[in-house]
C-alpha cells in the first residue's frame, strides 16, 4: 500500500484535473509573432552541443565522454528533484523511489542495451543509480509539448518542429519567475549523433543523463516527435513498478530502438502500430515524400486514430499538444493547440521553412516559462537545429 499510495502521489503532483477551454487573463493573452517579428537566428543553434554515440561500443562505455563535461549539471537536476520531493513531510520520497527504482533495475525489468547504459553513466558521474534509473522514467510521464509536421506550398519539402515543454510545478523561484527544473534541463539539452558502422545512422536530441531520444531524424528517411499524453496510466506505471508489465516498451527507449531498426516512414508506421507501452501517447512522424506527415493517437495497445496530412481538415499542417484533438478540451489555463493552430494559419502553408515555423514555436502561449528548447527538423534538406528557448516576460507560466 505505501508503495501504490507513493507512487500515485509523486506522479499526481505533475498533473491537474481536466477542463473547459478557458480564455488568458490580461497581460497572458496569445501572442502570434507571424507578420511581426522573425525571432529566427541560426547561431543560436550553437548553443547546444553535439557529440557522437557509437551503437558498436560496449553500453557501459556508450555515455561516459557525454556525460562527463555535465556532471554538475545532472546533479543539479537530482537536487531539485530532491528539493521538490519534500512535499509531504516525513516521508523520505526521492530516497524512496531510488530504492524502489534501483530494485526494478535489479530484477531486470528496465529493458538492454538501456540498462547497461544506464549503468555507465552512474559509473561515471558518480551518482545514485536509482536516482539516475528513476530521472530517465521520470521523462517518461511529464512531458507538456507541442510538435508540428507541416508540408510546403509547392510540396517540395516537410518540416518537423517540436517544443519540449518540462517542469511544470517543480519548484517555482519567485526571484527570477521561472521554474527551477525548466532551467536546470536547459543546461543539460544536448545533440546526439548516433553511429554504427563507423556511419552515421541518426540525429536526435535528449538531455545528459537519459538514454532515450526525445527528438529524431534519420537524414532523407523519417523524422519522429513524440508528446506525453496529459494523462498517464497511472494503474500501468504502478503495475510495471510492482513487476506486473514485463513485457512493455518505454516510449523514449522505442523512439531510439525505432531508428535503430527502420529506415523508412512506412517501416517506423508500422512499428509504432504493433509495440505495446507503459503509456500512451502521441507519435509524430514525419517523412520524405509529399503527405507524409501523422499523428498517431497511441494508447498501451492500439492505435485509437489518426490525424494525416491533407486529411480532412488537417490539410497542409498537423499541429499537436498533449490532448485527443479534438475529443478532449486541453488542461485548464492550458490551451496551446487553438494559439498554435491560429498562428500557422496566419503562416500559410507559403510561409513554411526554418524561419517561419520557428516563429510559430515561438509565439505565446506555445512558447511559455515551461519551454526547454526547440527543435526543427528538415528531412528532405537533412537538418536538424536545437535551440534554448527563453519566454520574455509577461510569459504563461505552461
Amino acid at each position: 500500500m505505501l508503495l501504490r499510495f507513493l507512487i500515485f502521489a509523486v506522479l499526481l503532483t505533475a498533473f491537474t484535473a481536466t477542463c473547459k477551454r478557458v480564455e488568458f487573463p490580461p497581460p497572458y493573452e496569445p501572442e502570434c509573432l507571424v507578420g511581426k517579428e522573425d525571432p529566427f537566428d541560426e547561431t543560436k543553434s550553437y548553443e547546444v552541443p553535439w557529440f557522437d554515440v557509437d551503437l558498436d561500443a560496449p553500453a557501459k562505455e556508450r555515455w561516459k565522454h557525454v556525460v562527463r563535461p555535465f556532471k554538475n549539471e545532472i546533479l543539479a537536476v537530482f537536487d531539485v528533484l530532491a528539493e521538490f520531493f519534500t512535499i509531504i513531510p516525513g516521508i523520505p520520497i526521492w530516497d524512496l523511489l531510488s530504492n524502489i527504482t534501483r530494485d526494478a533495475m535489479e530484477k531486470g525489468m528496465i529493458m538492454q542495451p538501456y540498462r547497461d547504459e544506464v549503468e555507465g553513466i552512474a559509473e561515471e558521474l558518480g551518482c545514485d543509480l536509482g536516482h539516475l534509473t528513476f530521472l530517465n522514467l521520470f521523462y517518461e510521464m511529464s512531458r507538456f509539448c507541442t510538435s508540428i509536421v507541416a508540408q510546403t506550398a509547392d510540396n517540395k519539402d516537410l518540416y518537423h518542429a517540436r517544443n519540449l515543454d518540462f517542469g511544470q510545478f517543480f519548484m517555482w523561484n519567485i526571484q527570477s519567475k521561472t521554474w527551477d527544473l525548466s532551467e536546470s534541463l536547459k543546461r543539460v539539452t544536448i545533440n546526439v549523433n548516433f553511429n554504427r558502422g563507423g556511419k552515421l545512422l541518426f540525429k536526435a536530441s535528449t538531455l545528459a543523463g537519459h538514454v532515450g531520444a526525445l527528438t529524431a531524424m534519420m537524414p532523407y528517411r523519417f523524422s519522429l516527435s513524440m508528446n506525453a499524453k496529459v494523462e498517464p496510466d497511472l494503474r500501468e506505471v504502478i503495475a510495471w513498478y510492482n513487476g506486473n508489465r514485463p513485457n512493455v516498451d518505454f516510449v523514449m527507449y522505442f523512439d531510439r530502438w525505432l531508428f535503430e531498426n527502420c529506415d523508412s516512414f512506412e517501416c517506423a508506421h508500422d512499428m509504432i502500430s504493433k509495440k505495446q507501452f507503459l503509456s500512451g501517447a502521441y507519435f509524430i512522424l514525419g517523412g520524405n515524400q509529399t503527405g507524409q506527415g501523422t499523428v498517431m493517437v497511441r494508447n498501451r495497445t492500439d492505435v485509437q486514430f489518426e490525424r494525416k496530412l491533407f486529411d480532412g481538415d488537417n490539410d497542409w499542417f498537423v499541429l499537436q499538444t498533449n490532448y485527443d484533438v479534438p475529443e478532449k478540451d486541453p488542461l485548464y489555463l492550458d490551451d496551446r493547440q487553438d494559439p498554435g493552430e491560429r498562428c500557422m494559419r496566419a503562416m500559410g502553408p507559403n510561409g513554411v521553412s526554418l524561419s517561419g515555423i520557428y516563429t510559430v514555436l515561438s509565439s505565446k502561449p506555445t512558447l511559455n516559462l515551461t519551454t526547454v528548447h526547440t527543435i526543427l527538423m528538415s528531412v528532405t534538406k537533412n537538418i536538424f537545429m536545437a535551440f534554448l528557448q527563453k519566454c520574455p516576460q509577461p510569459c504563461w507560466a505552461f
